[in-house]
């Protein structure tokens, strides 16, 4: 029998060239203007093009706006640089020289932290030094023709240490380093026009041994290449090792065309440029005067503004980067804060709505007629419920084409809502005047007609009263309160047959297991829906549609409770799953189920009984701080115990009644509330045949599976190759599993994964945090872009995925 022949496991080094054209008015060392796009040519002069005689100044802008990014980078400020010429044939510098600097550039030994897959890194920084840039060569058929307006531009050049490990994480600090020169507004880092580029150095060796023999490829505009170029070299590499050849020190191209690097020339080394001072620029000497300066061009980095966010508005990770990732958005976000405007709110229509209206308009939010102020002012007509959300955005679709005043638009157009509550009350006692029987059935206890008089209330306003408020008032005047009562299936609104098994059945008229209860209060009716007839073991993508869809209905009409009759066996999913949809709205909800049906346990009647009282006054003083999972207005109730709606955990049986707990309560403290679904922007409520598409789709292409000893790839390649694109991954420990190179790893599913597209979230088969911490095998699961989602069971990180594909899909479809 033949024996496998192991891969070698290679580790990767990365280092990074990274070239920042400044915005300066004029060249580095002459007085041409600095400016892209003008006519070939035209910007150039003695000294630019190196014509004899001619000699270069030092631009002062430049130097300064150097030593401020080498300041951001947190480097060493050189109290004097040197600049020197480096030498060899340039076709697009006519001096056959570069101005650059070598021996004393202006920073060295500094550092860089980057986010990638939810652990932060840091990337040390070797050096920054200025230099000159060459021109630019243009190649059209058979001739090349050169432009030289781009010669002599300052060119700010930063070099790493090869800490970067994968061709993602250098894509990300590509990405990070262009929001610190934009945020300090020295360059525009416009990869596209060439005011960003980067040169990459990869090298690769067995695990262990240091760096290997390295390859730089050229001239990368953009991060996307960056990353692509860097992932096909390690692979070329590898490739080459595993055969047992060398790789060679080389120079390469990137060509996107074809997806590959190829040679380019034999790599110099740096006694090959021929390095001397050049003799006709003095050394650059610091002093208090211009320290003082660069330290005034300081400002709050982008991470350590997202961080910020994160701590102090509740921002999520995504929205933070959204916020952050450019400078005038986030001070734009500051200022609508300053005035008044909820920080999550306000980053879910930046996001969505703002972002929608400037793409429409070829706008960019700095000049767009979206100012702080109008944002924050029809924010607040929402918020004091003026509009609904639906003419909010028509609102913003006026400030984009008419350039005027929220206040303004909703004046000329009469588009405020009704919410003064004497003109509503005035048509609520209308519409009682004219249905009398109506009032007496709900008085009698039949809650029914409760809808029906909304209604005609809706009706009679031509559509402009607040919901909410008509249904509160409407109860108000009926002296009457209305809970909302969902039967979703279970054991609790089953019947149990002769032969002892427990069937599927309804829970109806729950008024005749509470009826002369004391303790419920008289003013209390019922208005009770069946979702359905199934045991919870049964549930399917369209109970949960119909679920959810319900719910939006009943939030979007104004509801004061709604109570969830459920099954065991399936509760914890379907708690988490309303966590994230529903965890922000202002509306109590409860999940509470039974072991026994009703009919034949008092003790569920009790609890069901503890349940309607518990939601009925969570409708007025809102749920006490449970301490584990945030403000959530979604809790569950079984065996007379309330529990969070998130990460709920199914225990054991004891005296016959089934326990749950809440799963790392002991390092839970706060979570996100919701997957960013926020109901009341929705244009109008999605019908449930789309609903239930939604919910099919997502679960055909999601999974949850759980990891153990000896598990083969195979099975998770197959779930790949049936479609599923996200995989809950439930491992050991903070976030281990067998990632060797054997039969029974799965290491080659997560590298076929990868190569799809597949994402992979991980939680742990025992409490603790998730973190990817400590382990090699950890580090290889973040290495292949694995989410650790830290203290999530992980039903509740299945709920999360689910949730978050829905909203996405809302999104994509323009429901959001």
């Amino acid at each position: 029998m033949g024996q496998i022949k192991e891969k070698r496991m290679y580790q990767s080094f990365i280092g990074l060239e990274i070239h920042v054209q400044l915005t300066t008015e004029s060249k580095v060392f002459c007085s041409c203007k600095n400016h892209f796009g003008d006519e070939p040519n035209t910007n150039v002069c003695p000294v630019c093009m190196g014509l004899p005689g001619s000699l270069p100044a030092l631009n002062e802008e430049a130097i300064k706006k150097s030593y401020a990014v080498a300041r951001a980078l947190n480097c060493r400020l050189s109290e004097e640089c040197v600049f020197e010429r480096k030498n060899y044939f340039y076709p697009d510098l006519p001096k056959n020289y570069q101005i650059s600097q070598f021996e004393k550039p202006l920073g060295t030994d500094g550092y860089i932290d980057i986010e990638f897959n939810g652990k932060k890194k840091r990337v040390r920084i070797h050096e920054c030094h200025l230099e000159e840039d060459a021109g630019k060569m243009v190649h059209a058929g058979d001739m090349s023709l050169l432009d030289f307006n781009r010669t002599g531009t300052p060119l700010l050049e930063i070099v790493t240490e090869p800490d970067l490990e994968l061709a993602e994480e250098a894509e990300v600090l590509i990405q990070e380093l262009r929001r610190i020169v934009r945020y300090l507004g020295v360059s525009d880092g416009n990869m596209e026009e060439g005011s960003m580029r980067a040169d990459a150095n990869v090298s690769i060796n067995p695990a262990g041994q240091g760096l290997g023999n390295k390859v730089e490829v050229k001239n990368l505009n953009s991060s996307r290449f960056v990353r692509k170029s860097l992932s096909f070299e390690i692979s070329r590499q590898s490739e080459i090792m595993e055969k047992g050849g060398t790789i060679v020190q080389e120079t390469r191209l990137w060509n996107e065309n074809r997806d590959q690097t190829e040679i380019m020339r034999t790599k110099e080394n740096a006694n090959d440029y021929r390095y001397f001072p050049e003799p006709d620029l003095p050394p650059f000497r610091t002093d208090k005067e211009f320290l003082s300066q660069v330290e005034d061009l300081q400002v709050e980095l982008p991470l350590s503004r997202r961080d910020r966010y994160r701590n102090d508005y509740g921002l999520n990770e995504l929205q933070a980067d959204f916020i952050c990732d450019e400078k005038f958005t986030a001070d734009f976000f500051e200022e609508c804060i300053q005035g008044g405007a909820d920080p999550l709110q306000l980053v879910s229509w930046l996001s969505s709505d703002v972002q929608k209206e400037l793409n429409r308009h070829g706008m960019v939010l700095e000049h767009s007629p979206l100012s702080s102020r109008r944002l924050v002012e029809m924010l607040q007509l929402l918020t004091q419920g003026r509009i609904h959300g639906k003419i909010a955005k028509q609102v913003l679709q006026v400030i984009f084409e008419e350039d005027k005043d929220p206040e303004t638009i909703i004046r000329e157009r009469n588009w405020e809502q009704i919410t003064d509550s004497s003109a509503i009350q005035e048509i609520i006692d209308g519409v009682l005047n004219d249905f009398p029987k109506a009032v007496q059935e709900i008085q009698a206890g039949d809650s029914k007609p409760v809808k029906f008089l909304i209604g005609k209330v809706m009706q009679a306003s031509s559509g402009r009263a607040e919901p909410k408020k008509v249904q509160q008032l409407l109860s108000s005047s009926l002296q009457v309160r209305t809970l909302d009562i969902l039967s979703f299936g279970g054991a609790i609104s089953g019947t149990r047959r002769g032969d002892g098994f427990i069937e599927p059945g309804d829970m109806l008229d729950i008024r005749k297991y509470l009826a002369r209860d004391g303790e419920i209060a008289a003013d209390l009716r019922f208005e009770e829906i069946q979702m359905g007839k199934f045991l919870s073991e049964e549930l399917s993508p369209e109970d949960w549609a119909a679920l959810v869809h319900r719910i939006f209905k009943l939030l979007k009409r104004g509801s004061n409770g709604i109570l969830i009759a459920h099954g065991t066996d399936t509760l914890a999913y379907t708690a988490a799953l309303l966590h994230w949809f529903f965890g922000s709205s202002n509306t109590p909800i409860l999940l509470t189920a039974a072991v026994n049906p009703l009919e034949e346990d008092s003790s569920g009647v009790d609890h069901l009984k503890n349940g309607i009282m518990e939601l009925e006054a969570a409708g007025r003083k809102g749920w006490p701080d449970l301490d584990v999972s945030g403000p959530s207005s979604v809790r569950v109730s079984v065996s007379g115990r309330v529990y969070p709606a998130y990460n709920l955990k199914f225990r054991n049986f004891e005296d016959g009644e089934q326990l749950f707990s809440t799963w790392n309560q002991n390092i839970l403290k706060k979570t996100e509330s919701n997957a960013d679904l926020d109901i009341d922007r929705l244009d109008e409520l999605p019908e449930l045949d789309y609903v239930t598409s939604i919910f099919e789709q997502i679960l055909k292409r999601v999974a949850l599976v759980k990891i153990y000893p000896g598990m083969q790839s195979s099975l998770i390649k197959a779930l790949i190759d049936q479609g599923v694109n996200c995989l809950v991954l439930e491992l050991y420990d903070s976030g281990t599993a067998n990632l060797s190179q054997s039969p029974f790893s799965i290491r080659e599913a997560l590298e076929y994964g990868k190569a799809k597209g597949v994402r992979f979230y991980c939680t742990s088969q025992q409490e603790g945090l998730v973190d990817f911490a400590d382990y090699v095998t950890s580090h290889q699961l973040w290495k292949e872009g694995a989410r650790a989602m830290g203290p999530d069971s992980s039903e509740s990180a299945f709920a999360r995925v689910i949730a978050e594909e829905f909203a996405a899909q809302l999104e994509k479809d323009d429901k959001l």
